[in-house]
């Protein structure tokens, strides 16, 4: 799988992922509508400020973060979440232990697909 020139970051606190150690996760941008940024900004647990700032194009939530029902493929095969979602999966709320050998197992399968 080719790599990424996008430098994006997970903005998750905890989660280290990025675009060019992981190619196969999505990684969307925060939305523009202040409503629903909102609903981003506020259960990841990060405040704008000069410490973090949201930037169009560079702050962004990987896919891991979101229900796999929430994410769905466009017709040029891009992953795109459906409107209105917001970041659900963190490791304060129990979905990083309970789930994290299942999320190395979803990127050893996809590694070895690449």
């Amino acid at each position: 799988m080719a790599q990424s020139r996008r430098k994006c970051h997970c903005s998750v606190p905890y989660c280290s992922n990025n675009k060019q150690m992981h190619p196969f996760l999505s990684f969307h941008n925060f939305p523009s509508e202040d409503g629903l940024r909102a609903r981003w900004v506020t259960p990841i647990r990060r405040d704008e400020c000069a410490m973090f700032r949201i930037l169009c194009g560079s702050t962004c939530v990987c896919s891991l973060h979101f229900d796999n029902e929430e994410i769905y493929s466009s017709q040029k095969g891009l992953r795109r979440l459906k409107w209105g979602v917001a970041p659900s999966r963190f490791v304060w709320n129990d979905w990083g232990r309970s789930q994290q050998g299942k999320m190395f197992q979803i990127i050893f399968k996809n590694v070895l697909k690449s």
